[in-house]
């Protein structure tokens, strides 16, 4: 079960220590509630009863820990190709 300890100190030394391990990588967290709902998170704020999430769709959740079911912490990586280029020659 999560409370506001783990996540006021073991779950940010773990997300640091994730993040060094992978030369310093940008990460992606997602809290997933039971009910299967994903909130892709940009800051987790730890209260008495719950978190405040906020969001990459710029929405503020309060959840409760009881509705925690897991939280999924993965590198971001930047999949996009390279960009369009126009020709320099007059060919």
């Amino acid at each position: 079960m999560f409370d506001k300890d783990f996540f006021g100190r073991a779950f940010a030394e773990r997300v640091q220590k994730f993040s060094r391990d992978h030369g310093e990588a940008h990460l992606r967290v997602e809290v997933v509630t039971l009910s299967g709902e994903r909130h892709d998170t940009l800051q987790i704020k730890a209260i008495e009863t719950g978190t405040r999430l906020y969001t990459h769709d710029d929405r503020l959740v309060f959840l409760p820990y009881s509705q925690i079911a897991f939280i999924d912490v993965s590198i971001l990586r930047d999949h996009r190709v390279e960009a369009f280029r126009p020709s320099t020659s007059s060919e």
